[in-house]
């Protein structure tokens, strides 16, 4: 594996890990791009936040398999966000790629990428079908956010009520980054696991839950605040009420028939990321004639983990992730005529 930089914003360096499957076959290879999940406001490509099944399914068919990071939420946007996804595809598609950084007589086939959304990276990686050029051919989005940002379990405030199974953080916990004079812009917060619970270095992780309990999340995301005006709206005139300056960075709303054949994957009692994220989108994708795959794991709940540590997934898990990567190689491996190679 080697970790490279594909983008620079000032002085921040956002990076891309890149591994070779084993015994990789001289030639043009498809590759596929992993971004990883934190709640958009923690998380990094590598470590827990990059599961090692995707990984080894990826590089077992024969792919090339990076991981990116991106700009999180805080002080950094879903415009940051959008930005960064334009910069990684135009850093991939660039001839220099394969010479640069890929071994002799081994090339990146940059009209078979693939990308792969895991919970808050479901926001980047719908950006990345939406804004990129070129587009990837295929998307994977596992319990993905950005496909229902509108809807109540973003925007009510919450009040007492309790985040799973624990309470959100107070805000005092979070002082050090809501009250700084300045926040940095960062990319890359590694999660570790402390006491069955994840946890970072700079306590990012307490955002996401925080800001859900206020119902202000999407504030964060579109960097003004729209939450309490949406609230008070029906939810069918939540999006048009949103100035038309914010709506790019509302991505549920700039689906067409342009995005590329997806699969999408979520668990059916998911109450961090609902189901609706998932749902809307397929609903939205079919409107439009684009190839589309929605798999439910019954009683699955969020990363459709059972156990966070050690690291177990429910039943039916290991089938459904199987199954997204099986469509995923399918389109990526399809040649101009139609037929799989």
């Amino acid at each position: 594996m080697q970790t490279i930089t594909y983008s620079r914003v000032g002085d921040l360096e956002i990076k891309l890990d890149i591994t070779l499957p084993p015994s990789p076959i001289i030639g043009t290879l498809p590759g596929v791009v992993h971004i990883h999940g934190g709640g958009m406001t923690t998380g990094s490509r590598s470590g827990i936040d990059c599961f090692q099944w995707l990984k080894d399914s990826t590089l077992s068919k024969g792919m090339i398999f990076m991981s990116a990071d991106y700009r999180l939420i805080y002080p950094s946007t879903g415009l940051d966000i959008i930005e960064d996804m334009k910069a990684l595809m135009k850093f991939l598609a660039d001839p220099s790629f394969s010479e640069i950084y890929l071994p002799a007589g081994i090339y990146l086939d940059n009209s078979r990428i693939g990308v792969v959304g895991v919970s808050g990276g479901g926001y980047a990686a719908r950006a990345l079908a939406i804004y990129g050029e070129p587009k990837p051919k295929a998307v994977y989005l596992l319990y993905g956010m950005g496909g229902d940002f509108i809807c109540d379990h973003w925007v009510a405030d919450k009040g007492d009520a309790m985040f799973g199974r624990v309470p959100p953080p107070p805000r005092a916990t979070l002082a050090h980054l809501l009250d700084a004079t300045s926040v940095p812009p960062t990319s890359g917060c590694t999660l570790q696991m402390d006491h069955d619970c994840f946890a970072d270095e700079q306590r990012r992780i307490g955002l996401f839950s925080y800001w859900w309990s206020t119902g202000e999340l999407l504030d964060h995301v579109l960097g003004e605040p729209v939450s309490a005006m949406l609230r008070a709206l029906p939810y069918a005139e939540r999006a048009v009420a949103l100035p038309e300056r914010l709506r790019p960075a509302l991505l549920e709303t700039q689906i067409d028939a342009s995005f590329p054949p997806t699969f999408l994957l979520h668990g059916g009692n998911d109450a961090t990321v609902p189901l609706s994220e998932s749902q809307k989108t397929y609903d939205r994708l079919r409107e439009f004639g684009v190839k589309a795959e929605l798999e439910i794991v019954p009683g699955g709940e969020h990363a459709l983990m059972a156990k966070a540590w050690p690291l177990e997934f429910c039943a039916g898990a290991d089938e459904a992730h199987e199954k997204g990567m099986r469509f995923l190689a399918r389109e990526l491996f399809e040649d101009t005529t139609g037929t799989p190679q």
